[in-house]
């Protein structure tokens, strides 16, 4: 049996508003652990597990009820005064909500997996108050139409009533879909769960279709797989949140495109018929002009409408931070600066592992433990700076500790011992291309391998996938005083500056935000050094390399005199692009070229021009790497 459009909404709900919810109780706890005394903190923290489990029993899935109901009646002692926060009811909590957040990964998945919970009840259980009564739950929303009449088990149970009374003792309104009697018709339109959004049961309409509780044997749906896809692409990637105030700038833009094109209809028509043949050149000229202008505003709309705050991504690292620094034995004080600060969701969705991998470094490397930063005279408690910010049309992240520092003899040292360098190649390097040497495959500075790092994995991953992004990752480092990494990343993934340039007649494109400078040079200065073509620039040889080689461009004329250098820079490494011909500026939209193509070293993507021929889009990492 199918599930209908109406029952699928309601679960595609339920998981968006849960998983919302849950995204946001761990930086809530950490928050509260830190301020036990905060009581609007503490409410809201009740209030979002009141609304789970309302929207759980509701819906019919046992084990998140008797999870969130035991949750629920810890904290209902905590706010009342009953309990004093503590660590060992904190750890017991988020453990708890974990529990709740596989409960509802399950769902998403659209399979149920019998999970042990009564390991997790137990913990639960020695700071409940002694008359804390069951979990129940109501019979499954997705009820059939047989299922629908009442019955004689229909009427509401002792243990409803007493989940009534428990919820009226705690001065919460009792969720409607946890007191209603099962007699009470479809139409009654209860709604499960107190403020602040109770939308996955805002109504109760005829169901046609059944589906079992979550408890059960069976998925909660009879179609798990496309309920899977559904729920979890709309809880996680498939749906943002806009402002109505973007809606209607997107709808005015539209609304002027449509104006421009009736007038471009209308031109054409005119050009066709012979009438004013003189003035069609300026008509043609205004309406371009304008043309421009609306299309770039309905470009930064919807542009807009695509940011997302890096919050999104922050707010998962209190607790990361949290349960390391206990592991650790350390004494931490995460601070998150800039966490409103947008960006594209796309960028926002592939941040996140490369900043877990860097703050989990900074205190298992960088932060020294409470009796060492006492030696070193510091105070017990490290500190570790999580910021964002926009600079021009990128955003920079930073994660910055006040630890031991990154010692590069050290990392030269450990190089070498595995292979990674020769002595001979570390005689050349500078302090910046010995730090570089921490994102090499295959390197650590840990002796022995344990459960957060020593494998050698983590920081090549780091900058593998910054690199994906087209961003660049810096390390600033102050030896005994704490190092800085710091992460630039464009907006957008879909549209960049870029300037255009040519080489032997074919034109490529090099992202704007690598440019440092362009020079026009003569023949003459270039130099060969050591098999290298270098120039001469200021005070410091810069390498260069021609396109038209790395390309396999047909050389047209070799007796030119002067060329174009394109000098760019990622991180401190500097490289001159020699190109025929500068064709300036251009706002160019990136197409993939492909998974066959898509590792070509040196390419980034391409673009098609405005004459419809197609420009490769030029990767300088990939160039200078």
């Amino acid at each position: 049996m199918s599930i209908d459009c109406e029952d699928q909404e309601l679960l595609e709900g339920f998981l968006a508003e849960t998983t919302e919810l849950l995204e946001k109780l761990d930086d809530d706890l950490i928050s509260l652990e830190k301020n036990p005394e905060d009581a609007d903190l503490m409410n809201r923290i009740f209030r979002s597990i009141h609304t789970v489990k309302g929207a759980s029993s509701f819906l019919g899935f046992d084990s998140l009820v008797k999870v969130t109901h035991k949750t629920e009646d810890v904290l209902n002692r905590l706010r009342k005064g009953e309990l004093i926060l503590n660590s060992e009811i904190m750890d017991v909590v988020l453990e708890a909500v974990d529990l709740v957040k596989t409960l509802v990964g399950d769902i998403k998945a659209g399979e149920i997996v019998e999970r042990e919970l009564d390991d997790t009840i137990a913990k639960l259980i020695p700071f409940l108050s002694e008359n804390a009564t069951e979990a129940t739950v109501l019979a499954p929303v997705f009820a059939s139409m047989e299922a629908s009449a009442p019955a004689e088990g229909d009427a509401p149970s002792a243990g409803q009533g007493a989940e009534a009374d428990r919820a009226a003792d705690a001065g919460e309104t009792a969720d409607a879909g946890e007191i209603a009697g099962a007699e009470e018709s479809p139409a009654a339109q209860p709604a499960p769960a107190a403020p602040p959004k109770p939308e996955p049961a805002t109504s109760l309409p005829q169901r046609t279709a059944a589906a079992p509780r979550a408890g059960g044997a069976s998925p909660p749906v009879k179609e798990p797989q496309k309920a899977a896809a559904r729920g979890e692409d709309l809880a996680d990637n498939s749906t943002v949140r806009v402002d109505v105030k973007r809606l209607d700038d997107l709808m005015n833009q539209v609304g002027e495109l449509v104006l421009e094109r009736n007038r471009m209809i209308q031109l054409h028509s005119d050009y066709q018929s012979g009438l004013d043949p003189n003035g069609f050149g300026d008509d043609f000229g205004k309406l371009s002009k304008r043309l421009n202008f609306v299309t770039s505003e309905l470009q930064m709309q919807v542009l807009k409408m695509r940011m997302l705050p890096v919050e999104k991504v922050f707010k998962k690292f209190p607790r990361i931070v949290r349960n390391l620094a206990r592991d650790l034995g350390k004494e931490v004080d995460l601070q998150i600066i800039g966490e409103e600060t947008e960006l594209d969701r796309s960028v926002v969705d592939e941040i996140g592992d490369p900043l877990i991998h860097l703050i989990r470094n900074a205190l298992d490397h960088g932060l020294e433990t409470p009796d060492e930063r006492l030696g070193a005279g510091k105070s017990r408690t490290g500190t570790v700076v999580l910021s964002a910010a926009h600079e021009g049309n990128q955003i920079v992240i930073s994660i910055k500790d006040d630890g031991r520092g990154i010692d590069p003899e050290r990392v030269s040292r450990k190089a070498i011992e595995k292979g990674l360098i020769t002595e001979e190649q570390l005689t050349n390097m500078g302090a910046g291309e010995i730090l570089d040497l921490l994102f090499l495959p295959g390197f650590s500075t840990k002796d022995q391998a344990t459960d957060l790092s020593g494998r050698g994995v983590g920081m090549d991953v780091v900058r593998t996938n910054i690199r994906k992004l087209n961003g660049i990752i810096e390390i600033k480092n102050d030896l005994g005083r704490g190092s800085e990494f710091i992460l630039r990343l464009p907006l957008t993934l879909a549209i960049i500056q870029s300037l255009l340039v040519e080489v032997e007649r074919e034109v490529y494109s090099i992202p704007l935000s690598s440019v440092i400078e362009t020079m026009r040079v003569s023949k003459r200065e270039f130099h060969m050094v050591g098999g290298q073509e270098v120039l001469k620039l200021r005070d410091s040889v810069l390498p260069l390399l021609r396109l038209q080689r790395t390309f396999g461009c047909a050389e047209r004329s070799a007796d030119r005199d002067t060329y174009y250098v394109v000098i760019v820079g990622v991180g401190e490494k500097r490289i001159g692009l020699v190109v025929t011909r500068l064709l300036g500026q251009q706002e160019v939209a990136i197409k993939s070229l492909g998974k066959f193509l898509a590792n070509l070293p040196g390419i980034g993507g391409s673009t098609i021009m405005g004459d419809g021929r197609v420009a490769l889009i030029v990767d300088p990492m990939g160039l200078v790497s």
